[in-house]
Formats: structure tokens, C-alpha cells, sequence
């Protein structure tokens, strides 16, 4: 803030012709050189004699003509006006308030009480900074306790002077601390605001602050537009109305603003990152890549090819995606997140041997990251690329250790001990979380189908229908693909157990083809496996004829497929071959528990 420093403002209020009328009685001979018209240091008309005679007899002084009559608080405010020169101390700013406003009480003329008010609130603001600078030195409650006193002596300083616009601005920057007052900040800077007019760049500034503080997001963007117009280069202005833009999805108008951001510092990737996330939430990638694009066009960086990289990534454009990581290490050599981000994306392209060097030297480069998240991760997934399951589930292990409410890695853990065929293990951890979220579809499924890995069907079937009562009617048109995919398969796997369980007691054939033909349908009749289903439904029912024509189905439709599905071909034309029969089909799936030792941490193997 460009402003006179608030020490030294009430100089500038002084009445010269007041001063001269005090200064006999209290100061030395050099301040009534001043007062004679002179400056400090110069020559003056009379000689030292002169001066020495005023000096030694100030009470036979001929009064000054015309002057107003004294009035009761006039001597307070006199010694306040002397004390304030050299006052610093919390102390000393206290003593001359008293001063101020025991002689505004008792009484002033019209002019002396004007600058006597004006002058405390300028001593009260001076002692407010002082309170605000000591909170970062404050603990616990008293910080608060500062921050809420400095707050109340500013309104004092503002009730003395209402055009004091830096407390005004204070108080607002008070109240954002924790435990403020927003109504507080919304007041504060509108009254600000009103004295800014002459000042446009603070009155942006203000604008922004009461921005921040608007629930009504037009009240906000409102605020945000004229913190723009009252000064162009407010980028902090720019940015929140970008976000906010962003926010209500008008894309357009939020770019514009970050073109200008970034023509004016294109190295600004804090904003260009958060535009680009939000441009993807809103399934944008277009645009999120046409900005950084621009970006890169006008100061090329390695954290924008690493973003660019990130969003190749997403629209599986894995030869993009590496050209623009190996930009980034030809920029950056030794960056190791870059070096860890094109480890993971070698992985996709299933070059473990380039991930694990790139991982590798990531580390050889910062050891300390070894321990963060992405590390691990990454590690996590190496191992399972190699099909070391015992060092990815200690892995997996050490992540759900560091977030143990993280439903993610929870779930991820239940999953790598059922691929490492220790289903019982995935059981204890997915009934845990169900303790906690009961009608967690994606955990009923999955509990669902490790136990009837384990021959538990009914178990199995107790969670199939737990996770459809969950789900409810969905509604085919409105729902995603990721909806229509999770409903589908739990439909199917009940309807499967239904079907071909060697248990009597919970095989139901007409409810097995109700389940298994919902599932058809959300799969557009596409999926080789739930035909499978729905053939197994009709067999149990009696109706072998439906059976061998779904059946038949889906060997042909697994026939059309490439070789990763030779062995479910093996099985659906087993199947088929036993509905030639009329026979239904039996099966019971029971994993034997894998019993090698899961190792420590500390003897996983090196990567």
C-alpha cells in the first residue's frame, strides 16, 4: 500500500500557528525557531539574544490576536499532540489515546475536535498493527484472543475517523483468519470500497477481498468484474473470476481470462493446472489440451508437457503421451516425477523393463520419494506386472497403513488377496468395511463373489441381493455406462449361482432368467459370459431348448474374439455340450487358500 506511513500522517494535520501557540512552555529554543517561520538549521532574523530572552520569560508573551478561546480538553490534547511524536510502545500509543479521548470528552471547538478525532484514530490504528503483527508470534487461543482485540480497537479507530481506509481494509484481512466473521469482512471492505475511488488499484484489491466473502455466486462474479475494470492487471482478480467461470462451467469467458494471465507470466502452471483439471471434470479434454497447447507455443516448459502427457494418457494416446514425457526429461533430466510419471505410463504399454529403469533412476535421484505415495504405487504396480503378488500386497498394505479410511486401498488390498488366491483374507477385509457402509454396493459385490470362491453360496447370494436392494430401480436411459456395467455384473453372478449351485437350497431357475435377462439387456446382449448366464437360467427351469440357443450364442460371440478368450470358449462350449445333453450345469467354485508366508516389508524384493 502506497500510503503515507500512519506514524507520521497527524504531522501533515497540524496547525502550524497551533503548535507555535504551545511550544513556548514545553520546548527547547531550536523548536521556537521553527515556530518564528523558519526552518530547522537556518538562519533566523533575530539574534541568539532574542531567542534566549523569549525563551527565559515565556509567561510575559504578548497573546496571539484573535485566537479561540481554550476550551476543557484543549491541555490534554496539546500534551498528545507531544507524546504522539515519540510514541512507539503499545504503552505509549495507549497513554496518548487516553489523552485524545479524555480531551474529546471534555470538550473541544469544532476544528480541534475534528483533528483530535482524526488524530486517535489514526493512534488506534498504529496500536491495532502492532496487535495484528504479534498474532503470528501468538499460540493456541491467545492468537485468537489478539486477532479479536486488534479487531475491536480498529472499529474504535473508525468510529474516530470513518475515511480511515486502512482499517477498514485490516479488519477485513483479520476476519479471514480462522474463526472470522465473514458479515465482518463484507462490511469492512464495502465501507473501503466507497473510499477507494481515487485509489483503483486498492479499490480492485477490496473488491477482491469482499469477492471472497459472497455466498450469492452473482453477487461474487459481480464484485470480481468491477475488480477487473478498476484495474486490468489485477491478476489475482482474473484468476478467482477464471475459477469461478470454470465453475459455472462458462468456459469461454474463464479462457479469456487465463490468456491474459498467462501472456502476462506464461510460467504461471499453478492456474493453467487448475483450468486444465477442471476443463477434464468437465470431460473437456479438447480444450484442457488447446490451452496448454498455447501455452507450450508461447514458453514451452517441462511441467506443461508433463500435463500435456497426463491428458494424452487419458484419451489413451500412449505414443503422444511418451513424446511429450521425453520432452519434458530433455528439458529436465533430472526430474524424478517426470521420471515416475513415464515409468507409469511404460507399464500401459506393458515395457516393464523401461518402467523399473525409469523408476529406478527416479529413485538413484531423489531417495527421499521412496517412502511418498506415488512410490509406492508405482512400486505396487510393477510388482503386479511381474506377478509378484507378495510384494504388491505388502505394498498395498503400507498405503492402506498411511489412509486406513481410504476405500480405495482397501478395496484394492481385498483384490490382490483374491488374486493371490487368499480369498479369506479379502473377506475379513471387505466385511470390515461393510461394518461401516452396509449398502456399499462395490463392496458387496466384491465380498460376494470371494465367497463363493469359497463355496459359500448362500453368503454369496445374501450380499448379490443386498447390493440390488441397494442399487434399487435403475433407470437404463439416465444411468451411466459404469452404472449399467456394475449392476449387470452383479445381476449375472447371482443369476449364476442360481443357476448352477450343486446346493439344492438356493438354486431358483425362473428367478435366475429374470436376473440374468436384466443383465442381457444392460449389456445390449454384447457380452459372451451373461448369455453363458442366461442359457445356465433356462437349463435349471427344464427348458433345455432356450438353453442351447443362448448357449450357442455365446460360443459364437466368444468365437469372434481374440485369443485371450480361448479359455472361456474351452468352457462355454463345455457347457453347450452338456445342454446337448439336457443336462443343466454344476459348478462349484471353492479356491484353496493359498498358505505361503506373506513377507515383511522389509524383504520385499528390489525393483
Amino acid at each position: 500500500m502506497s500510503r503515507i506511513p500512519m506514524t507520521l500522517r497527524f504531522l501533515d494535520m497540524l496547525d502550524r500557528s497551533r503548535l507555535c501557540q504551545i511550544v513556548p512552555t514545553l520546548l527547547s529554543g531550536v523548536f521556537v525557531l521553527a515556530c518564528s517561520g523558519n526552518a530547522i538549521g537556518q538562519e533566523t532574523a533575530a539574534p541568539p539574544e532574542a531567542a534566549q530572552t523569549e525563551v527565559a520569560a515565556p509567561q510575559t508573551a504578548a497573546p496571539v490576536a484573535n485566537a479561540p478561546a481554550v476550551s476543557g480538553g484543549q491541555a490534554e490534547l496539546d500534551e498528545a499532540i507531544i507524546k504522539r511524536i515519540d510514541a512507539e510502545s503499545e504503552a505509549q500509543l495507549e497513554s496518548v489515546a487516553a489523552l485524545l479521548e479524555s480531551s474529546i470528552q471534555k470538550g473541544l471547538d469544532e476544528e480541534n475536535a475534528a483533528f483530535a478525532k482524526q488524530m486517535l484514530g489514526s493512534v488506534l490504528f498504529q496500536r491495532a498493527e502492532g496487535l495484528a503483527q504479534s498474532i503470528v508470534q501468538a499460540g493456541g487461543r491467545r492468537r485468537e484472543d489478539v486477532r479479536d482485540e486488534a479487531i475491536i480497537v480498529l472499529k474504535q479507530a473508525v468510529k474516530y475517523d470513518p475515511t480511515l481506509v486502512e482499517a477498514f481494509l485490516l479488519i477485513a484481512r483479520l476476519n479471514l483468519l480462522p474463526g472470522g466473521d465473514r458479515g465482518q469482512i463484507t462490511e469492512a471492505t464495502t465501507n473501503a470500497i466507497a473510499l477507494l475511488d481515487d485509489d483503483p488499484k486498492e479499490k480492485s484489491a477490496a473488491l477482491v477481498l469482499r469477492a471472497l466473502t459472497q455466498d450469492d455466486e452473482t453477487k461474487r462474479l459481480q464484485d470480481l468484474d468491477l475488480a477487473v475494470e478498476a484495474d486490468a492487471d489485477n491478476m489475482e482478480a482474473r484468476q478467482a473470476r477464471a475459477a469461478l467461470k470454470l465453475q459455472s462451467n462458462d468456459v469461454e469467458g474463464a479462457i479469456a481470462d487465463l490468456e491474459v494471465i498467462l501472456a502476462k507470466d506464461p510460467t504461471n502452471q499453478a492456474i493453467a493446472g487448475a483450468a486444465v483439471q477442471k476443463l477434464v471434470q468437465l470431460d473437456r479434454l479438447d480444450d484442457a489440451m488447446a490451452l496448454i497447447t498455447k501455452m507450450l507455443a508461447t514458453k514451452p516448459s517441462e511441467g506443461m508437457y508433463r500435463m500435456r502427457a497426463i491428458l494424452h494418457r487419458a484419451n489413451n494416446d500412449s505414443d503422444e503421451a511418451m513424446a511429450d514425457l521425453n520432452k519434458a526429461i530433455a528439458m529436465s533430466p533430472k526430474d524424478p516425477m517426470t521420471l515416475m510419471q513415464r515409468s507409469a505410463l511404460a507399464l500401459d504399454r506393458d515395457d516393464i523393463k523401461s518402467a523399473k529403469a525409469d523408476f529406478a533412476a527416479a529413485l538413484e535421484i531423489e531417495p527421499r520419494i521412496e517412502g511418498a505415495d506415488e512410490a509406492i504405487e508405482l512400486r505396487l504396480q510393477i510388482a503386479v506386472a511381474e506377478k509378484r503378488m507378495v510384494d504388491a500386497i505388502n505394498d498395498a498394505q503400507l498405503l492402506v497403513d498411511k489412509d486406513p479410511g481410504n476405500l480405495f486401498r482397501r478395496l484394492r488390498l481385498a483384490s490382490l488377496y483374491t488374486i493371490d488366491d487368499r480369498p479369506r483374507k479379502a473377506i475379513d477385509i471387505l466385511s470390515s468395511i461393510l461394518q461401516d457402509e452396509p449398502k456399499n454396493v462395490a463392496v458387496l459385490r466384491t465380498r460376494g463373489d470371494a465367497l463363493l470362491s469359497v463355496g459359500d453360496h448362500a453368503g454369496a447370494i445374501d450380499d448379490y441381493e443386498k447390493a440390488i436392494a441397494a442399487i434399487g430401480n435403475l433407470d437404463t436411459e439416465e444411468a451411466s455406462d459404469q452404472e449399467k456395467s456394475e449392476a449387470s455384473g452383479i445381476y449375472n453372478n447371482l443369476s449364476w449361482v442360481m443357476s448352477t449351485s450343486p446346493n439344492d437350497s438356493v438354486r431358483n431357475g425362473t428367478r435366475a432368467v429374470e436376473l440374468a435377462t436384466t443383465a442381457a439387456e444392460l449389456t445390449l446382449y454384447k457380452e459372451a459370459h451373461i448369455l453363458s448366464t442366461l442359457a445356465a437360467g433356462y437349463a435349471e427351469t427344464g427348458d433345455f431348448d432356450k438353453a442351447r440357443e443362448w448357449s450357442k450364442k455365446a460360443v459364437d460371440l466368444a468365437s469372434e474374439e481374440d485369443d485371450k478368450e480361448k479359455s472361456q470358449l474351452k468352457q462355454l462350449q463345455e457347457e453347450l455340450d452338456t445342454y446337448n445333453q439336457s443336462k443343466p450345469w454344476r459348478e462349484k467354485q471353492e479356491t484353496e487358500e493359498n498358505s505361503v508366508p506373506i513377507l515383511s516389508p522389509e524383504d520385499l524384493i528390489d525393483t
